[in-house]
């Protein structure tokens, strides 16, 4: 009943499908070559590269060489770094520190035109964000940036075919909403100038530009939220609509810093309080409401507390959060890390390091494992086509995007849009493209190629093949055109009897065995006669029958989909009936949900006790599987764990539900958990474990004064909670505790410090022994300073080589004057 599609070779092009297709039939199904390995260009998705668009320094500082750090190569526009790299994105900065109270120059505006073309003559696209200030504190007023987005607008509008998406940047410090006197997440009273500012980006540009924001607490503001923030005085209550929901993505700046992202996730709100792994979960969840994912991005920063050295939580982010691009230029301290991690083979993912991982799978990785389209055509009438695909990916296409068959015999090339296809809802795993039904132009009798062809949607890019999509496949993609081949023995003929196709059929399942399934439907109909009906069991032809029962055998165990076409003597297939779900050989074949809401319970220095929110089952769970870094060590029944026999460190867990008939779930979202710190050894100054009592009993662990005043809590003092003293400030603030005795038994000050956001070592200084500096300036062994981040550390100071007297240390001291607003949390201090 079947032949062989011979493989055509055309155009110097070999495809290697295989194809079989009934002796009557004019429709085949061609299965394809998977490429899993090689790293190849797409548009729209990737590693990016940093330049400056704007190249003329009488209107861009930074694109001076009077600016430290600058290297002429961030003016090149023919971005020759970036497509050595293989990689079709780039970032820029749209600086406007010269313009903090005043209109942009007219010449600004023109050099960003002409940079924007530049990304276009290249075939290319860029992540924009504008910012203020590059490292300090930014307040432009209100009025002033409004005014800036109603300049940009214009060139903004009219190179959106080249700009990926925007971040929202504008206030605060490299536009990173942070430094800002608009950008307190705790302050209700700042809501409303962000969400003014987001709403007018996105009223002043183009729909199909998404608008990404640095923290998810603003995302939550922006896009949970369901009541007004106080004073509130717009109509809409400061709430976004559903358009403006879909374009709003998230960009995260300091990936895999620590466990919080250096303040990505940690931040309080006048909304409530949301756990680290609520607002990660938050991340986890974006979606439209197309059924697509949202744009994520960013880059990682100069710490890696959270990257570890095996990929685990870097391939578990950027696949759960679904990364679309990322910096690959910043920060080396994090692509080393990658390029140095030697992954296996897993899956169909082959033996590479993490970096080429990350390289192939940032956004898309469209693979086509089968097709099955119409062989003989009629110009003017019906063509049908269906696929499968998998998305390797770790997100979906995010904008807009329109899919076409390609009909072209080298003299003639016929485009017809399948418009009933929305790429975007191509997420990761396996996509199904039910059978799509087009009529044909009229076109020339004759042969011809079949390729799918997913362009820009921008119709002026069309033209250039860079920004088209291509599959994971061997042997499809014709560079030149821009296009997947899928066969090259289409033949294209007049009509001269029936071109209707019959209708669809409508399917029931029946009884339902260990090892079968019996299926009946409606009858077609046909303008001359149906001839006989095609069963599918997954999207495979399982039976073929005349009448309108059939009962489908030896069918392996689980869940399986069914659908039915009609045929009639002419050949003309209908489109599929409705899909019905059946499960087979199993009693229950559903997974239990996933477990959430895993969180620490508690820690020793031996141990990390865990609890998670209870899966749900059709059935019902019968226990857990608790993994920690990636193997399984616990099988509990209830909803709580405590991992014993740690050594000391951090250990990342997941948690998956098992019902009765052994049916797993995914697995819940990571949790990074550190085992509780030992007692510091040495000379302790102070380890605040309440004995003495700081502040009232006025003494150190040394038996010598200590105390505080002008900080924020504690009445002044700073105050002790949970074995650490909490240090809030505001431009104001001392600490002071007496050593007076001498420790040139001793190498190093060590300070077990972590801050409430991270960077907080700017914000004070630290006097000792004769030596008095702002603590970022003190070096540590190997010439680096200290950086604080939110996860707790031991900072160890070299005594001798940063000038501390030894013999006379006298008073350790701090002091907050420094222009710094925040809280850092000292855990203890000593002498090692």
């Amino acid at each position: 009943m079947n032949r062989t599609l011979a493989v055509v070779l055309a155009l110097a092009l070999t495809l290697t499908p295989s194809a079989t297709a009934h002796a009557a039939a004019p429709t085949t199904t061609a299965t394809y070559t998977a490429d899993l390995g090689t790293v190849f260009t797409n548009p729209e998705r990737g590693f990016h590269n940093r330049y400056e668009i704007v190249d003329d320094p009488a209107v861009n500082d930074y694109a001076s060489n009077t600016i430290p750090g600058f290297n002429p190569d961030m003016l090149d526009r023919t971005f020759a770094r970036a497509r050595t790299n293989g990689n079709t994105l780039i970032h820029s900065y749209l600086h406007l520190d010269k313009y903090q109270t005043s209109d942009l120059p007219p010449a600004l505006l023109t050099n960003l035109g002409t940079g924007l073309a530049a990304i276009r003559t290249q075939g290319m696209k860029i992540v924009l964000r504008v910012a203020y200030v590059w490292d300090g504190y930014s307040a432009v007023t209100e009025p002033q940036m409004e005014r800036h987005i109603d300049q940009l607008a214009p060139v903004l509008a009219a190179n959106a075919d080249v700009i990926l998406h925007l971040e929202a940047g504008f206030f605060g410090a490299w536009g990173e909403w942070h430094s800002s006197p608009y950008t307190a997440s705790s302050e209700e009273s700042q809501a409303p100038v962000r969400y003014r500012l987001v709403k007018k980006l996105l009223s002043s540009t183009p729909a199909s530009m998404p608008v990404l924001i640095r923290y998810p607490i603003f995302n939550y503001e922006f896009a949970q939220r369901t009541t007004p923030p106080a004073g509130c005085p717009l109509p809409d209550n400061c709430l976004m609509t559903t358009q403006d929901k879909d374009r709003l993505g998230f960009h995260d700046d300091c990936f895999l810093a620590d466990t919080a992202d250096m303040g990505t996730y940690d931040q309080n709100s006048w909304l409530g309080w949301f756990d680290v792994s609520v607002k990660k979960q938050w991340v986890y969840d974006m979606a439209t409401t197309t059924g697509g994912n949202t744009m994520i991005g960013g880059e990682t920063c100069n710490a890696s507390g959270a990257n570890d050295a095996a990929g685990v939580n870097a391939q578990y982010e950027l696949s759960h959060q679904h990364w679309t691009e990322i910096n690959e230029d910043y920060a080396p301290v994090n692509t080393d890390i990658w390029k140095a991690a030697h992954l296996a083979a897993s899956g169909n993912d082959p033996a590479e390091t993490l970096f080429t991982r990350i390289e192939r799978k940032l956004g898309y990785r469209l693979r086509l494992q089968d097709a099955t389209y119409t062989t003989q055509a009629v110009a003017g009438s019906a063509f049908t086509f269906a696929a499968h695909l998998s998305n390797d990916g770790y997100a979906g296409i995010i904008k807009p995007r329109p899919v076409f068959l390609v009909f072209d015999n080298g003299a003639s090339r016929y485009n017809v849009p399948l418009t009933g296809l929305d790429p975007r809802t191509w997420r990761p795993g396996a996509v199904t493209v039910p059978t799509q039904t087009v009529t044909l132009p009229a076109m020339t009798a004759g042969t011809y190629k079949l390729a799918l062809w997913l362009p820009d949607q921008a119709t002026g890019l069309r033209g250039n093949p860079a920004y088209s999509v291509r599959l994971a496949n061997t042997g499809t993609w014709d560079a030149a055109k821009g296009y997947n081949v899928l066969t090259n023995a289409i033949t294209v003929g007049s009509c001269t009897s029936d071109c209707v196709p019959p209708s669809a059929p409508t399917l029931t399942a029946g009884a339902v065995t260990a090892t079968s399934v019996s299926l009946s439907w409606t009858g077609a109909t046909d303008n001359v006669g149906v001839t006989g009906y095609q069963v599918r069991r997954d999207g495979v032809v399982v039976g073929t029958v005349t009448g309108t029962t059939f009962t489908d055998s030896g069918v392996p165990a689980g869940s399986h989909a069914y659908t039915v076409t009609a045929r009639d003597a002419a050949g003309n297939e209908s489109t599929a009936s409705n899909t019905v779900t059946v499960g087979v050989g199993c009693t229950d074949c559903a997974a239990p949900s996933t477990p959430s809401g895993l969180a620490v319970t508690g820690t020793t220095t031996t141990s990390i006790s865990l609890s998670w929110t209870a899966a749900t089952d059709n059935v019902g769970v019968t226990g857990y599987q608790v993994f920690r870094n990636g193997t399984q060590v616990a099988s509990p029944t209830g909803t709580s764990y405590t991992d014993s026999g740690l050594a000391s460190g951090s250990y990342s867990y997941t948690v998956k539900a098992r019902d009765a008939a052994g049916n797993v779930s995914a697995a819940s979202a990571p949790l990074t958990a550190t085992t509780a710190t030992p007692p510091p050894v040495g000379l302790v100054l102070d380890d605040f474990d309440g004995t003495p009592a700081y502040p009232s009993a006025a003494k150190n662990d040394l038996g010598r004064w200590t105390g505080g005043n002008c900080f924020g809590n504690g009445g002044g003092n700073g105050a002790v909670s949970g074995g650490a003293l909490a240090l809030q400030y505001s431009n104001c603030g001392w600490f002071g505790s007496d050593v007076g005795t001498d420790v040139s038994a001793y190498t190093y000050l060590v300070v077990r410090v972590k801050g409430a956001a991270g960077g907080e070592q700017s914000h004070f200084n630290l006097s000792l022994g004769g030596t008095s500096k702002v603590f970022a300036d003190y070096t540590l062994d190997g010439g680096g300073h200290p950086v604080l981040t939110t996860a707790y550390q031991d900072i160890r100071i070299p005594l001798v080589a940063n000038g501390i007297s030894r013999t006379s240390p006298a008073q350790l001291a701090m002091g907050f004057w420094y222009g710094g607003t925040g809280a850092i949390t000292i855990d203890s201090i000593s002498f090692q």
